[in-house]
């Protein structure tokens, strides 16, 4: 038959809606979601440097995360990458390069031990890379006369 009869999937997930299992089902996500932003922020408080500042921008499921002014997130992520780990660096979301010492972080995916392991990996790294390229502090001992 021609025409516009609905299929079998259409006819589903309006018996779904109709039923309140969609508005059951936004609240089941979002309190999953938020439970997901206040794991994956405390990950992030716990292994990263003192002193990141996390961010959720509205609307999506994502962490904005800000270091150091001098941190480089490009680097840090060509050190991720040779160990199978990846993020998004700040700067692909700037026209002027601004960013480069911001990352982001997705929280929508189930949050498993392994991706606990990675956002440990990316803080150690951040971390490791901190130190390296700490300016050189000048060492005088202080003479007591």
């Amino acid at each position: 038959g021609t025409g516009s009869t609905a299929t079998q999937p259409q006819l589903a997930i309006a018996e779904f809606i109709r039923h309140g299992h969609y508005l059951q089902h936004l609240r089941r996500m979002r309190t999953r979601y938020q439970q997901n932003r206040d794991v994956m922020t405390g990950w992030i408080m716990k292994y990263f440097p003192p002193g990141t500042r996390v961010s959720q921008p509205r609307g999506g499921f994502m962490l904005w995360i800000e270091l150091d002014e001098a941190f480089d997130t490009l680097r840090l992520n060509r050190h991720l990458e040779q160990q199978g780990v990846q993020i998004a660096v700040g700067s692909i979301f700037s026209a002027s390069g601004k960013y480069r010492n911001c990352l982001r972080i997705n929280y929508a995916p189930k949050l498993t031990p392994e991706i606990e392991q990675a956002v440990q990996r990316v803080g150690e790294t951040i971390q490791m890379l901190m130190l390296a390229h700490a300016p050189e502090r000048d060492i005088t001992l202080a003479r007591s006369d």
